[in-house]
């Protein structure tokens, strides 16, 4: 039996028993019928931009209202006075207003178009946001006809758009069972389309090796920012947290996103079901019934494990269930972005 009725002697056992026995098997797929419909395979739309699409942002999970916020890459109160400098790359033009220093004029646009357009650059002091996403197979798992890696992919996606109309630089680094692809954080429009094609062109897959990726990634963020990490945690706890914290210490703003689906957190399953662990393909057939609570309880405790490693140390933490629309998360993001600019 993976659950015993004796409890672990320590809390460091209980995690590690515990979460890694019933937790971990919940990535497989479930083969029984009268169970939750299970997604394995992530989208294949052919839309290049399809993690910003409205009409798909609308149709998963996300609130008709906040699709429009980011079609529209409007919300007010977000800068103060955006920095917005004359001296080291341009990012985009604006109209002239009166009282804007001439020697920023576009002439060339003015002989096109027979308007006044002032030139903008880049501000170094401009924060950079790195986007730290799990790549690894357990991700391509859901029941809420979308997979956690889809989720994440919607979710990274909205971040980084609003981070880039904020004239902030965003990044994306990828990784599972070591260090993926790493995108230079960058706030030109035409960067969020880098980012999406990283995010279609590497679905998720492998083994998960948190720790020693995020400790790999860390040598390659070369000036503090805010790191975003967003992942289904579905590994060793102890050393995931420290690779977090370790994050942390080094300077940088934290905020960690645990992805799940909502069969992860709710067990719903019935009647005797088979688990197959999608990075292993090891296989556990069980009676849910039997089981629930205890899983509950598990999953319960290794979520709390996290936020108290984390929020001890500064790291904001937010569970996410893939059945709430977003907005969680980006309110999340929005209260750790006022506190940086308070």
């Amino acid at each position: 039996m993976i659950l015993k009725s004796d409890k672990p002697r320590s809390w460091s056992e209980m995690i590690q028993t515990r979460a890694r026995g019933w937790i971990e098997r919940l990535r497989g797929e479930i083969l029984e019928r009268g169970n939750p419909k299970v997604v394995t395979e992530v989208m294949q739309d052919a839309n290049p931009q399809r993690y910003l699409d409205p009409a798909v942002l609308a149709q998963f999970t996300l609130t008709p209202l906040l699709a429009r916020l980011i079609v529209e890459g409007f919300i007010s109160g977000l800068h103060k006075s955006p920095f917005h400098g004359f001296s080291v790359e341009f990012a985009d033009h604006r109209e002239y207003v009166p009282g804007d220093d001439l020697k920023y004029l576009d002439w060339q646009v003015y002989a096109r178009t027979d308007r006044y357009y002032i030139k903008r650059y880049e501000e170094e002091t401009n924060l950079r946001c790195y986007l730290v996403l799990d790549r690894s197979a357990s991700m391509s798992f859901g029941t809420m006809r979308i997979t956690k890696w889809d989720y994440a992919c919607f979710l990274v996606t909205c971040l980084a758009y609003l981070m880039i109309k904020q004239q902030d630089a965003a990044g994306l680094a990828l990784f599972g069972a070591k260090p993926g692809f790493l995108v230079p954080p960058r706030c030109r429009t035409s960067h969020l389309r880098q980012i999406m094609q990283v995010l279609i062109r590497n679905p998720p897959s492998g083994k998960t090796d948190v720790s020693s990726s995020l400790r790999a990634i860390i040598t390659n963020l070369k000036r503090r920012g805010l790191v975003v990490v967003v992942s289904d945690l579905i590994d060793e706890p102890e050393q995931t947290l420290k690779s977090i914290r370790l994050i942390g210490s080094h300077g940088h703003d934290v905020i960690v996103f645990h992805i799940q689906d909502a069969a992860e957190i709710e067990f719903p399953f019935d009647g005797p079901t088979l688990f197959r662990d999608m990075e292993t393909g090891e296989e556990l057939e069980i009676d849910p019934a039997s089981a629930r609570a205890a899983y509950v309880q598990n999953l319960e405790d290794l979520c709390a494990f996290y936020r108290k490693g984390l929020v001890e140390v500064g790291i904001d933490y937010q569970m996410i269930n893939t059945r709430d629309p977003y907005d969680k998360a980006l309110s999340a993001y929005l209260g750790r972005r006022a506190k940086i600019r308070g």
